[in-house]
C-alpha cells in the first residue's frame, strides 16, 4: 500500500469528484472536486462504488485483503467529522452536513443530467436518502451481492452498499460463536472476493471505488496495545481501481 499514489481529501468533495469524473459540471454550493482524481481518471465511463461498513484504512492494511491490495492504483485518505454509515451516506448524498443545499442531491443531480443511476442496500437507507430516485432493496449482503451483477453495466454510476458485520456481530455474540475480530476478518476476505467478481465482469473504461467507514456505530473491539492504537487512529479511505 505504501507504493500506491497517496491523496488526501475531504469526505465532502467525493460527490463532485464522481460527478466531474462522469463529465457532469457539479451544480449547488457543494465542495469542489479533487483535481488529481480528475486528472487521474479521465475516459471513465462508469463508476461502481462498494461502500464497506467497518472498513478504513487499519483493516485494509491489516487484514490486506487479496484483490483491493493487489490491483489498486491509488489510495484516497478521506477527512471527515463523522466517519460513521450515515454521516458518511448523508455527505456524499448531499455534498456536505446540510440537507440538500441549493436542491443537490448527487443521484438526482445526475439524473436530471443524463446519468442513470442504481443504489442497491438496506431499505431504510434507501428511504432516508435515494431522495425518490432508482434504487433496490435487499436485505442481506449476498443478495446485494448477487444484484450488483445485474446492474453495474448499465448504469453510469452503481452503489453497492455492504454492511453485515453489525447484524452478524450481534448473532454470533449471543451464540458466543466466534471472535468480532475474527468475523471481521472473515467478511472482508468473503466481500474481496465478490468484488473480485464484479470486477471481472466490467466493461472497459470502469471506476471500481472501495469506500470505507466506521460502520452504525462506535464498537468496541478486542485489540489491544499498539494494535489497538493504530484502530483507533483508522480513518475512511477510498480505494480506487480502474479497468
Amino acid at each position: 500500500m505504501s507504493e500506491l499514489p497517496n491523496y488526501k481529501c475531504y469526505l465532502s468533495q467525493l460527490p463532485a469528484t464522481f460527478m466531474t469524473i462522469l463529465g457532469i459540471q457539479p451544480s449547488g454550493q457543494i465542495p469542489e472536486a479533487v483535481p488529481e482524481l480528475i486528472e487521474r481518471y479521465s475516459g471513465i465511463e462508469r463508476i461502481i462504488i462498494n461502500l464497506i461498513d467497518n472498513f478504513g484504512l487499519f483493516e485494509i492494511t491489516y487484514y490486506k485483503p487479496e484483490f483491493i491490495i493487489s490491483n489498486s492504483d491509488a489510495l484516497v485518505l478521506l477527512s471527515t467529522k463523522n466517519p460513521y454509515t450515515l454521516g458518511v451516506l448523508h455527505q456524499i448524498m448531499y455534498g456536505g452536513f446540510e440537507k440538500e443545499p441549493n436542491g443537490f442531491h448527487l443521484l438526482k443531480e445526475l439524473n436530471k443530467q443524463g446519468k442513470q443511476t442504481i443504489w442497491v442496500g438496506r431499505k431504510k437507507d434507501l428511504d432516508r436518502y435515494d431522495g425518490g430516485t432508482n434504487s433496490i432493496a435487499k436485505d442481506t449482503d449476498m443478495s446485494s451481492w448477487i444484484e450488483a451483477a445485474k446492474v453495474v453495466n448499465r448504469h453510469d454510476l452503481s452503489w453497492i452498499h455492504y454492511l453485515d458485520f453489525e447484524s452478524l456481530h450481534r448473532q454470533h455474540s449471543q451464540l458466543r460463536q466466534q471472535t468480532p475480530e475474527t468475523l471481521l476478518e472473515r467478511l472482508i476476505n468473503r466481500t474481496d472476493k465478490w468484488i473480485l467478481s464484479t470486477y471481472k465482469q466490467l466493461r472497459e473504461n470502469s471506476l471500481l471505488i472501495i469506500l470505507g467507514d466506521h460502520g452504525r456505530f462506535k464498537m468496541d473491539l478486542e485489540y489491544s496495545g499498539k494494535i489497538a492504537q493504530w484502530r483507533q487512529a483508522s480513518v475512511p479511505v477510498a480505494i480506487l481501481i480502474r479497468k
